[in-house]
This record gives C-alpha cells, structure tokens and sequence, in this order.
C-alpha cells in the first residue's frame, strides 16, 4: 500500500495556479502531471530526473528577493528514500509519475539540512554559490530551497535487498513484532533481575 500524506491545496499561488502544501511544509506547484497510468516512484528505486535548483530568500527591507539559481542538471540519478538526498526533494519526487514536472519550495527544514545530501553542485564554483545563499538564509532567518523537477524515468534496483519498502505491516505481521518484542524485553528483564541488576 503506498504511503499517503494529507496534502492541502489552494490558489493562493497566484495566476490561476494550485499550490499544494503537505503536512510537512512542503509546497508544490504541479505543471505537468506526466504520462498517463504512469507510476509513482517507491523507495529504493533508481530514480532519474531532470531540476534546476535555486534559493528564494525572503524580502528584504521591503526588496522582493529573485530566485537565485546554483545547480542544474538533465539527467540525475538517485536512489529514492536511501537518506541521502534533500528530504523535501525526496518527498516531493514520491508522488510524480514519469514525465511529471514540479516546482517544488522547500522550507529550510527539508533543503540541506546535514553534510552529504544531494544534489550538489559538479563545480566548486556551484559549491560555494550555494554555501554562501544557505548561509544568507541563516543570516535572515528565512528563505526556501526551490527545485523544477521533472521525472524521467524509475528504474527497479536489481540489487535491491528490500530495505525500502513503502507498505505497511499487515496486521499478523505487526503482532508477531510486537509479541517477539515484548518477549525479549520480558527475557532481558528477567535476566537482569537475576544477575542483580536491577
């Protein structure tokens, strides 16, 4: 069963256009829903996508502040749901369909949030471009990480352990998991009262 998140949308978004915001902050705008009876990616898949990446900062001084481009990329591969892309452009990726195409406005708390997410810039110059507007965006407080995405193509991990999964326990499963969890803290409990421990 895929997983579901409440999404909200509105036309706040300006020019008759929907703005769709999930529980976790992230807005999107959707400008191609891509092919018909195409799917959606499911974590672990190989996933390849096409972006351009920006900044947004927030107005300054009453200044409207442009979108600041710092990488691009047609072709990107990645692995989805493996943690090591930015969160908001993992979730936001999850429910496109192949040929889709999206903007998507990532508050900071889903942009780059820890060292080794992707994507990054290929040049130092790219780099630094991107280290200095994140770091304008701590300096105001404010600002979001925007990315046009378009989903090219999902292709199946054939190395793929099973890992990733986006189904949830059926119910016999999520007992046999809480019974064998109960029982081993029963079990470490008891051992600990018998050695003293406790």
């Amino acid at each position: 069963a895929p997983v579901t998140k409440s999404t909200t949308a509105s036309s706040d978004a300006g020019g008759g256009v929907t703005l769709y915001k999930t529980n976790s902050g992230l807005k999107y705008i959707e400008i191609a829903e891509g092919e018909p009876g195409a799917n959606s990616p499911q974590y672990g898949q190989l996933v390849s996508i096409a972006y351009k990446a920006y900044v947004k900062l927030p107005d300054i001084k009453g200044q409207s502040q442009k979108l600041q481009e710092f990488d691009s990329s047609s072709a990107y591969l990645i692995k989805h749901g493996n943690g090591r892309t930015v969160p908001g452009l993992d979730e936001g990726i999850h429910t496109m369909k192949v040929g889709g195409k999206r903007r998507l406005i990532l508050p900071a708390k889903l942009g780059y949030v820890t060292g080794g997410l992707g994507p990054l810039p290929v040049s130092p110059f790219g780099r630094n471009k991107l280290n200095n507007l994140l770091d304008q965006m701590v300096e105001v407080k404010g600002g979001n990480v925007v990315f046009d995405v378009t989903l090219r193509n999902i292709i199946s991990d054939e190395a793929d352990q099973g890992y990733y999964s986006d189904g949830s326990l059926d119910p016999d499963d999520f007992q046999r998991l809480r019974d064998n969890i109960q029982r081993t803290g029963q079990e470490a409990r008891a051992r600990a009262a018998s050695e003293g421990i406790v």
